[in-house]
């Protein structure tokens, strides 16, 4: 089997993970029933939450890397299930693609994750870790597996909640999107938007409960790497971020 250490590390990340993607359909729904919708699936919202509370407590008891990844697959298939109920109708979700992302939505969605992974990469860097050494990522083709691995629990937060606003607010429309490469990708204009949005997300300031100070989800990712270095030379160090 894996290291215990490293297994004990990829489990706290997909169980933070896990909780951050509840955390977003929660509020998602939260706020369409105060505007008054209702759930187009009708429970179908309370299906897809009490799927990732089972895949949650689940994590703890994982044996191996295996398995983790089955809980993680597990959840997020109820998740983007959820997910995708908010969506307007002419954005449709469907389901996740990448390489290549076949609709604006996950477009949106590969376009969001790689601003956060080449972040991500540059904490490691900075603070003298070895990217290529994941926990939950298994080092291939030159896919830097560490930053992978600490960007997991900030894709609901940032990628996800990200593409979500600008489809929902109408910030991004057909004309922000072009084919290519027999994929659907965000044009020089659409592009631009997200990354000023992306910018935003990641610079405001909000008061975090579980850190229990004012912070920024950017300031987040750097002290992601920070904490695992501690974690390095005295296990346990090392708390995945936690969206309130």
């Amino acid at each position: 089997g894996e290291p215990a250490f490293a297994l004990a590390v990829a489990g706290r990340i997909v169980a933070a993970k896990i909780y951050n993607q509840r955390r977003v359909v929660q509020r998602m729904a939260a706020n369409r029933r105060d505007q008054g919708g209702t759930d187009p699936v009708p429970g179908g919202i309370d299906t897809a939450l009490a799927r990732m509370d089972v895949m949650l407590s689940r994590t703890a008891r994982c044996t191996s890397l295996d398995e983790l990844r089955g809980c993680e697959g597990a959840a997020s298939a109820g998740y983007f299930a959820a997910w995708a109920t908010f969506f307007p109708p002419e954005f449709p979700f469907e389901r996740r693609s990448t390489r290549p992302p076949l609709n604006a939505v996950n477009a949106c969605l590969s376009f969001a994750a790689t601003l956060l992974y080449n972040e991500c990469h540059a904490f490691i860097h900075a603070h003298g870790l070895d990217a290529a050494l994941g926990f939950l990522h298994t080092t291939e083709n030159g896919r830097w597996s560490l930053a992978l691995d600490l960007m997991e629990p900030f894709r609901p937060v940032v990628a996800e909640a990200l593409s979500l606003d600008l489809f929902s607010h109408r910030m991004l429309g057909a004309k922000d999107f072009e084919p290519r490469e027999g994929g659907i990708y965000l044009n020089q204009d659409g592009s631009r938007k997200l990354i000023l949005q992306y910018e935003k997300r990641m610079d405001r300031q909000f008061m975090s409960e579980h850190a229990g100070h004012r912070t920024t989800i950017r300031q987040q990712l750097e002290q992601q790497a920070v904490l695992l270095k501690a974690e390095l030379d005295s296990p346990g160090r090392f708390e995945p971020f936690l969206m309130n």
